[in-house]
Protein backbone atom coordinates (compact mmCIF):
# COMPACT_ATOMS: atom_id res chain seq x y z
CA UNK A 1 0.00 0.00 0.00
CA UNK A 2 2.67 2.48 0.86
CA UNK A 3 4.82 1.47 -2.32
CA UNK A 4 1.92 2.01 -4.46
CA UNK A 5 1.01 5.16 -2.95
CA UNK A 6 4.80 6.62 -2.85
CA UNK A 7 4.84 5.67 -6.87
CA UNK A 8 1.42 7.46 -7.67
CA UNK A 9 2.22 10.47 -5.87
CA UNK A 10 5.97 10.68 -7.65
CA UNK A 11 3.84 9.85 -10.96
CA UNK A 12 1.63 12.96 -10.17
CA UNK A 13 4.95 15.33 -9.44
CA UNK A 14 6.23 14.39 -12.88
CA UNK A 15 3.19 14.91 -14.67
CA UNK A 16 2.47 18.33 -12.84
CA UNK A 17 6.19 19.43 -13.62
CA UNK A 18 6.11 18.95 -16.95
CA UNK A 19 2.89 20.32 -17.43
CA UNK A 20 3.62 23.61 -15.85
CA UNK A 21 7.28 23.65 -17.67
CA UNK A 22 5.12 23.51 -20.36
CA UNK A 23 2.72 25.81 -19.53
CA UNK A 24 5.40 28.25 -18.64
CA UNK A 25 7.55 27.86 -21.55
CA UNK A 26 4.62 28.15 -23.82
CA UNK A 27 3.87 31.67 -22.29
CA UNK A 28 7.32 32.84 -22.23
CA UNK A 29 8.46 35.59 -24.04
CA UNK A 30 10.98 35.68 -26.98
CA UNK A 31 14.69 36.41 -26.00
CA UNK A 32 17.66 36.73 -28.29
CA UNK A 33 20.87 35.62 -27.71
CA UNK A 34 24.14 35.36 -28.18
CA UNK A 35 27.11 32.73 -28.14
CA UNK A 36 30.36 31.45 -28.77
CA UNK A 37 31.61 27.59 -29.04
CA UNK A 38 34.49 25.98 -29.69
CA UNK A 39 34.38 22.87 -32.48
CA UNK A 40 36.02 19.70 -33.08
CA UNK A 41 35.42 18.74 -36.51
CA UNK A 42 36.36 15.25 -37.65
CA UNK A 43 36.17 15.38 -41.52
CA UNK A 44 35.90 12.89 -44.23
CA UNK A 45 37.84 13.48 -46.86
CA UNK A 46 37.73 12.28 -50.35
CA UNK A 47 38.85 12.53 -54.32
CA UNK A 48 42.53 13.88 -54.45
CA UNK A 49 42.19 14.88 -50.58
CA UNK A 50 41.77 11.58 -49.39
CA UNK A 51 45.42 12.11 -47.38
CA UNK A 52 44.72 15.48 -46.27
CA UNK A 53 44.64 16.01 -42.46
CA UNK A 54 40.97 15.33 -41.20
CA UNK A 55 40.95 17.23 -37.65
CA UNK A 56 39.98 20.87 -37.94
CA UNK A 57 39.71 22.61 -34.84
CA UNK A 58 37.00 26.05 -35.14
CA UNK A 59 35.74 29.13 -33.69
CA UNK A 60 31.81 29.92 -33.68
CA UNK A 61 29.64 32.54 -33.25
CA UNK A 62 25.98 31.97 -32.61
CA UNK A 63 23.31 34.64 -32.75
CA UNK A 64 19.79 33.28 -31.93
CA UNK A 65 16.02 33.56 -30.81
CA UNK A 66 14.79 31.63 -27.83
CA UNK A 67 10.88 31.44 -29.21
CA UNK A 68 10.09 29.54 -26.04
CA UNK A 69 11.59 27.80 -23.66
CA UNK A 70 11.64 24.12 -25.66
CA UNK A 71 12.45 26.01 -29.44
CA UNK A 72 15.59 28.42 -29.97
CA UNK A 73 16.63 29.43 -34.36
CA UNK A 74 20.00 30.22 -34.41
CA UNK A 75 22.43 31.73 -36.91
CA UNK A 76 26.11 30.56 -37.02
CA UNK A 77 29.66 31.57 -38.33
CA UNK A 78 32.25 29.02 -38.06
CA UNK A 79 35.93 29.37 -39.09
CA UNK A 80 38.08 26.43 -39.06
CA UNK A 81 42.10 26.43 -38.69
CA UNK A 82 44.46 25.40 -41.36
CA UNK A 83 45.80 21.77 -41.60
CA UNK A 84 48.85 21.47 -43.62
CA UNK A 85 49.68 17.82 -45.45
CA UNK A 86 51.87 16.38 -47.67
CA UNK A 87 50.49 15.84 -51.07
CA UNK A 88 51.07 12.15 -52.33
CA UNK A 89 51.92 14.26 -56.06
CA UNK A 90 54.56 16.47 -53.76
CA UNK A 91 53.73 19.73 -52.71
CA UNK A 92 51.62 20.47 -49.74
CA UNK A 93 47.23 20.70 -49.18
CA UNK A 94 46.65 23.53 -47.03
CA UNK A 95 43.00 22.72 -46.05
CA UNK A 96 40.38 25.11 -44.20
CA UNK A 97 36.53 25.67 -44.12
CA UNK A 98 33.68 28.35 -43.10
CA UNK A 99 30.45 27.95 -42.43
CA UNK A 100 27.13 30.08 -42.71
CA UNK A 101 24.43 28.28 -40.79
CA UNK A 102 20.61 28.09 -39.72
CA UNK A 103 19.76 25.69 -37.34
CA UNK A 104 16.07 24.86 -35.28
CA UNK A 105 17.43 23.70 -31.56
CA UNK A 106 14.44 21.58 -29.73
CA UNK A 107 14.58 21.32 -25.99
CA UNK A 108 13.38 19.06 -23.19
CA UNK A 109 13.58 19.74 -19.37
CA UNK A 110 15.26 16.84 -17.39
CA UNK A 111 13.32 16.31 -14.28
CA UNK A 112 13.77 19.16 -11.57
CA UNK A 113 17.19 20.50 -12.74
CA UNK A 114 18.48 23.00 -15.06
CA UNK A 115 19.57 20.46 -17.61
CA UNK A 116 17.60 20.18 -21.00
CA UNK A 117 18.04 17.79 -23.23
CA UNK A 118 18.46 19.21 -26.83
CA UNK A 119 17.86 18.34 -30.44
CA UNK A 120 18.90 20.19 -33.74
CA UNK A 121 18.33 20.29 -37.13
CA UNK A 122 19.22 22.73 -40.00
CA UNK A 123 21.33 23.33 -43.05
CA UNK A 124 24.63 25.63 -43.59
CA UNK A 125 26.88 27.01 -46.73
CA UNK A 126 29.87 25.75 -46.72
CA UNK A 127 33.03 27.11 -48.30
CA UNK A 128 36.15 24.76 -48.05
CA UNK A 129 39.72 25.72 -49.42
CA UNK A 130 41.96 23.14 -50.46
CA UNK A 131 45.00 24.36 -51.91
CA UNK A 132 47.18 22.45 -53.70
CA UNK A 133 44.93 19.99 -55.29
CA UNK A 134 43.35 20.60 -58.50
CA UNK A 135 40.30 22.65 -58.07
CA UNK A 136 41.36 24.22 -54.89
CA UNK A 137 37.78 25.52 -53.63
CA UNK A 138 33.96 24.59 -53.13
CA UNK A 139 30.58 26.03 -52.29
CA UNK A 140 28.53 23.25 -51.23
CA UNK A 141 25.39 23.42 -48.63
CA UNK A 142 25.22 20.50 -46.48
CA UNK A 143 22.46 18.89 -44.18
CA UNK A 144 23.42 18.94 -40.41
CA UNK A 145 22.02 16.82 -37.04
CA UNK A 146 22.66 16.93 -33.72
CA UNK A 147 22.00 16.11 -29.97
CA UNK A 148 23.16 17.11 -26.82
CA UNK A 149 23.03 18.67 -23.13
CA UNK A 150 22.49 22.64 -22.48
CA UNK A 151 22.52 23.80 -19.03
CA UNK A 152 21.26 27.24 -17.68
CA UNK A 153 23.56 28.08 -14.98
CA UNK A 154 21.44 31.45 -14.33
CA UNK A 155 18.67 32.48 -16.33
CA UNK A 156 20.84 34.57 -18.59
CA UNK A 157 23.64 32.59 -18.71
CA UNK A 158 23.56 28.60 -19.92
CA UNK A 159 26.36 26.16 -21.48
CA UNK A 160 26.02 23.44 -24.35
CA UNK A 161 27.61 20.53 -25.42
CA UNK A 162 26.58 19.18 -28.89
CA UNK A 163 27.31 16.34 -31.09
CA UNK A 164 26.37 16.99 -34.73
CA UNK A 165 26.46 15.37 -38.45
CA UNK A 166 26.53 16.85 -41.44
CA UNK A 167 26.45 15.66 -45.12
CA UNK A 168 28.08 17.87 -47.47
CA UNK A 169 28.84 15.94 -50.31
CA UNK A 170 31.42 17.84 -52.46
CA UNK A 171 34.50 16.19 -54.41
CA UNK A 172 36.89 17.04 -51.60
CA UNK A 173 34.64 16.94 -47.95
CA UNK A 174 32.13 13.95 -48.05
CA UNK A 175 30.73 14.51 -44.33
CA UNK A 176 32.02 16.11 -40.79
CA UNK A 177 31.01 14.53 -37.38
CA UNK A 178 31.46 17.55 -35.13
CA UNK A 179 31.60 18.21 -31.27
CA UNK A 180 30.23 21.64 -30.22
CA UNK A 181 31.11 23.15 -26.78
CA UNK A 182 29.82 26.41 -25.39
CA UNK A 183 28.64 29.55 -23.81
CA UNK A 184 25.44 31.34 -24.41
CA UNK A 185 24.24 34.67 -22.92
CA UNK A 186 20.61 35.41 -23.23
CA UNK A 187 19.34 39.06 -23.26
Amino acid sequence: MKKTLLLTTAAACLTAFNANAYTHSMMGQMRPYVGAEYVFSHAKNGGEATNAKDNFHSGKADIGMEWANFLDTEFSYQHSGELKSANPEGGKIKSSFQAYALDLYGKYPIMCSPLSAVGTIGGAIYHGDYKGLPKDDFNKFGYRAGVGMQYDFTDNISARVIGRYTYIDSRYLNNLMEVNAGILYKF
